[in-house]
C-alpha cells in the first residue's frame, strides 16, 4: 500500500467577528416579536413583552455594526482615532456614508437600551400621557456629550429618527427604523471594501422559509398599525 503524499496547506488569517453569528438569533427575536399582537401603547410604553423583544434586537442589532466595526479598525489601523464612538468611526473610514447623523441617533439609543438610562416620570390620569419629572441625566446618568444635540428632553425622542428615548417606550417601530439604518450601514461597508466587511452567512430561517436578513425590513408594519387596547 503506497502513502499518500501529505497534502501542504497553506495558513490563512482568521478575524473573530461575531455579527454574522447573531444574524438568525436577532431573526428568531424580530418573529417572536412580530407574532405578538400590537396593542397601542399605554402611558409610558407598550406591554413589557413587546418592549423586551424590541430592546434585545436594538442592542444586539448595535452589537452586530459594532463588531463589524472593529473588523475594519484591524484592516485600517492607522485610520482609528482613539475616543470615538461607532458614528464617528465610521465617518471617518467612510467619507462618503450617508447616514451618520441617523447613526448617531442608533448608536445612543442602543447606549440608552442596554445600560437602561432611567425616567422619572409621572402619571395623573389614566389615559394621560405621561409626564417627565426628571431626565436621566437629573437623576445621575452620565450621558453622552452630545446627548441633548440628539434627544429632545421634552418628548423623549431622538430629534432626527424620532426613536424613543426611554427604553420601557422602544417597541417594533424603534425596532424597524434601526434594523432598517444598521442594514444600509453594513451594505454599503461591504460594498466599499467586502473584504474588510464580508457581510457573509447572512441568509437565515424564518417561519419555515430560507431568506437574506435584510428581507425582514418589509415584514415590518407602518407606523400608527397598533390596535387600542
Amino acid at each position: 500500500m503506497v502513502d499518500e503524499p501529505e497534502v501542504k496547506r497553506e495558513p490563512f488569517d482568521i478575524f473573530t467577528v461575531v455579527g454574522s453569528s447573531l444574524f438568525q438569533p436577532l431573526a428568531d427575536l424580530i418573529d417572536k416579536l412580530l407574532a405578538k399582537e400590537e396593542r397601542a401603547p399605554g402611558p409610558s410604553g407598550p406591554s413589557c413583552a413587546e418592549n423586551g423583544y424590541a430592546v434585545a434586537i436594538i442592542v444586539l442589532l448595535n452589537v452586530v455594526l459594532e463588531s463589524y466595526l472593529a473588523r475594519v479598525k484591524v484592516r485600517r489601523p492607522s485610520e482609528v482615532q482613539n475616543g470615538k464612538n461607532v458614528p464617528e468611526q465610521l465617518g471617518i473610514f467612510f467619507a462618503s456614508l450617508p447616514n451618520v447623523d441617523a447613526l448617531k441617533d442608533v448608536y445612543l439609543v442602543g447606549k440608552i437600551a442596554s445600560h437602561n438610562h432611567i425616567w422619572n416620570l409621572e402619571l395623573t390620569e389614566p389615559e394621560a400621557a405621561a409626564v417627565t419629572l426628571k431626565n436621566p441625566r437629573e437623576l445621575g446618568f452620565a450621558s453622552k456629550k452630545d446627548y441633548e444635540s440628539i434627544v429632545d428632553v421634552s418628548t423623549r425622542k431622538t430629534r432626527l429618527l424620532q426613536l424613543n428615548a426611554s427604553p420601557t417606550a422602544l417597541d417594533r417601530h424603534d425596532v424597524k427604523v434601526v434594523l432598517e439604518v444598521v442594514w444600509t450601514t453594513l451594505m454599503f461597508m461591504a460594498a466599499e471594501n467586502y473584504d474588510h466587511t464580508p457581510v457573509h452567512a447572512h441568509a437565515i430561517r424564518f417561519r419555515g422559509k430560507s431568506m437574506g436578513f435584510g428581507e425582514l425590513l418589509p415584514l415590518f408594519p407602518s407606523a400608527g398599525t397598533a390596535k387600542t387596547p
